[in-house]
């Protein structure tokens, strides 16, 4: 009921007006265009139409047999969050922007909807206290980023990036946290906390993460994940790469932990620690025990004296796995992947990759969804590949792949003064660029005709216009006959 000045300040209230809501009948209380309540209460609510999600939302992924069927409804937007969540939540917009720390309290759930683009303002972080819901799917993932990824760089500013997924000591009473199909990228950890890139678990196991993407993370321990103090985390599906540490564990640092990584893609992580005595590896072990099965460990760099991807991993954990190298453990193969090195999944595998159908031959307790990251059928011809792709499958790797240029990885890398690439040529017009991680041309390396043949590139870490670039991460884009293939560098100054 209305009553004197129930409009005017403080007030500020409106009166009698409809707020034309989307869909109360059917659980959706977003304010719809032009709805007067703009700006009033609380535009975060999911529409429950979807029938998987009836009885509560999400039911589990291994009920959901059509990973095509899920619209959501319409009218999604853009909203701001920031603060502690007190009661349950759910993010259901194009574009969750956060403008300030975010905490999901104790016995709390926030749940993220499929294709929600969750975008850091500025280096805050999400802190869960209570269970995190971040559910997507292949063609609908979501997507955890930075609002300026140009402005990224693998180094200790918090420019261009933010400041990671952590859990605490959660809480052992809430349910399991979950992550899937998420791509987390451009994070950092730094200052007092430099650990865990993306994703830090301490003192806490209740957090499954599977077919997701970890990439252009970076921290002192850990560039993507750390874990510690008896965490047991389980890894399942999941690609690791591009991913930077400055002291130990380019992709995962475990200390007195237990982390399960299963399918796993770990590739072309660095560890940028200059000391050549100084132990590390992809997957960095200290006093602890990760269980790796039926994963790809191949091309992650440090300056370590001993070329070495699994750093004190035991061999009775470490089983079916393609580690570079070579690893004690049973059915494990040291022989290169033969990744696509191009396309929309580089790092899915060719037809003759030795690492189809050499995965795990029992996968029960596995956790393993019904389809693979580009959200293919997991298991094919009888048998589970290793690592986060099964095999070419419907990536558009198949025979045309024949005719892709073969580009090695460049050495030294990381190097100071020049890097040297080869590439394999069947003749024509061949275009070869150095980029950085915004995407920008550093330098032109060939642009013209080549006979037949093997070829080097060679780069300096100079521009176009020969002036020395910064240290970081560049790529080196080669294209050939229509196809291309990417490869990482590390330029130390």
């Amino acid at each position: 009921m209305d009553w004197p000045e129930a409009g005017d300040a403080p007030n500020f209230n409106v009166i009698g007006v409809d707020p034309k809501l989307v869909d109360p009948e059917n659980g959706d209380f977003r304010p719809g265009p032009g709805s007067p309540a703009a700006g009033y209460g609380c535009q975060t609510f999911p529409s429950l139409r979807d029938s998987r999600f009836a009885g509560g939302w999400p039911v589990g992924a291994e009920s959901w047999l059509d990973p095509s069927a899920h619209s959501l409804g319409v009218g999604r937007s853009s909203i701001e969050v920031s603060g502690a969540i007190a009661f349950d939540t759910t993010w259901n917009a194009d574009t969750v922007r956060v403008v300030g720390d975010v905490a999901i309290d104790d016995c709390v759930t926030l749940t993220v909807a499929p294709g929600t683009r969750v975008e850091f303002a500025d280096f805050y972080r999400l802190t869960v206290l209570g269970r995190l819901l971040a559910i997507g799917f292949a063609d609908d993932p979501i997507i955890f980023t930075t609002d300026e990824p140009e402005a990224f760089s693998p180094d200790t500013t918090n420019s261009g990036c933010w400041n990671g997924i952590r859990f605490p000591w959660t809480s052992s009473i809430n349910g399991e946290s979950r992550l899937e199909h998420c791509t987390i990228e451009f994070s950092k950890a730094l200052g007092d906390e430099p650990w865990g890139g993306a994703l830090s678990v301490i003192g806490f196991s209740k957090l499954l993460v599977r077919n997701s993407t970890f990439r252009n993370n970076v921290a002192d321990y850990g560039g993507a994940i750390f874990c510690s103090h008896h965490a047991a985390p389980v890894l399942v599906g999941n690609l690791i790469e591009g991913n930077s540490a400055f002291q130990r564990g380019s992709a995962i640092y475990a200390l007195y932990a237990y982390p399960n990584v299963t399918n796993c893609t770990i590739a072309s992580n660095e560890c940028l620690n200059e000391e050549p005595f100084d132990e590390t590896g992809a997957i960095h072990s200290h006093i602890s025990k990760p269980r790796t099965k039926s994963s790809i460990v191949w091309d992650n760099g440090s300056a370590y004296f001993i070329p070495t991807q699994i750093l004190e991993g035991k061999g009775y954990y470490t089983t079916f796995c393609d580690v570079e190298c070579g690893h004690a453990g049973e059915g494990n193969i040291d022989e290169d992947p033969l990744f696509a090195g191009f396309g929309e999944y580089p790092f899915a595998l060719l037809e003759d990759s030795p690492c189809v159908n050499a995965g795990e031959q029992d996968t029960c307790g596995l956790r393993l969804l019904p389809v693979d990251i580009a959200g293919e059928l997991r298991i094919d011809e009888g048998r589970i590949d290793i690592g986060a792709y099964e095999g070419p499958g419907g990536t558009g790797i198949g025979d045309a792949t024949a005719e892709a240029p073969s580009l090695s990885p460049s050495r030294p890398n990381p190097f100071r003064s020049e890097t040297t690439l080869a590439f394999s040529s069947p003749g024509g017009p061949v275009t070869a660029c150095v980029y950085d991680v915004a995407g920008r041309k550093v330098q032109t390396l060939l642009d013209r005709a080549v006979g037949p043949g093997e070829l080097e590139l060679r780069w300096d870490g100079t521009d176009d216009r020969g002036r020395r670039v910064a240290s970081g991460v560049y790529f080196c884009c080669l294209k050939v006959g229509g196809k291309d293939e990417t490869r990482k560098m590390v330029l130390l100054r």
